[in-house]
């Protein structure tokens, strides 16, 4: 069959990337992307996966995402209530599923001319940025895991309305960290 029916395509990654889930699976990213470039269904879908997962992992509550024509993800509802972060336990829980939508999210971004993002430093990278970040206005801006990404940004981080302050920080510290030069 050379045309796949794309509400298939979506289901069959929703089920592999709940199965991530809830196994527990650490999960290879290429394990449920297929290659080539993504589509905003695609990675949309995996936006929706990870909501699964995380209601299953404490936040049964949590809405469906809203998906912009960028590829950002947003919780309108919950941004309308406030600052909120995911519990520890989604992080935890939906790490493998979470893997997986950032291999969405590459291949979403490679194919849109976007793959100059943040997340694509090297840990040590990541370290050098969040702390210039924390001595241009953002104290409280955390370290980066041991892959490099920022599990809890702070408040004014929040795609896709980041704060100037946020964008100014951004413009100051990706050179320093890209230098690997401290900030």
């Amino acid at each position: 069959m050379s045309r796949r029916d794309p509400r298939l395509a979506a289901l069959l990654l929703v089920a592999a990337l709940a199965a991530g889930c809830s196994a527990g699976q650490t999960g290879s990213a290429g394990s449920t992307a297929a290659s080539g470039p993504a589509t905003l269904d695609q990675l949309t879908t995996a936006y929706l996966a990870y909501a699964h997962c995380a209601r299953t992992h404490g936040m049964p509550d949590l809405p469906d995402p809203v998906v912009d024509q960028q590829g950002n993800d947003s919780y309108p509802a919950l941004d309308a209530q406030g600052s909120w972060r995911w519990p520890p336990s989604v992080l935890t829980g939906c790490a493998s599923v979470w893997a997986q939508v950032r291999a969405v999210r590459d291949r979403y971004d490679a194919s849109h001319g976007l793959s100059e993002r943040g997340h694509a430093m090297t840990p040590a990278q990541a370290l050098t940025f969040a702390r210039c970040v924390r001595h241009h206005g953002f104290p409280s801006f955390p370290d980066p895991g041991p892959e490099g990404t920022i599990q809890q940004p702070p408040p004014g981080w929040t795609k896709p309305n980041l704060s100037a302050q946020a964008q100014a920080a951004i413009r100051a510290c990706t050179p320093v960290a890209l230098g690997g030069s401290g900030g």
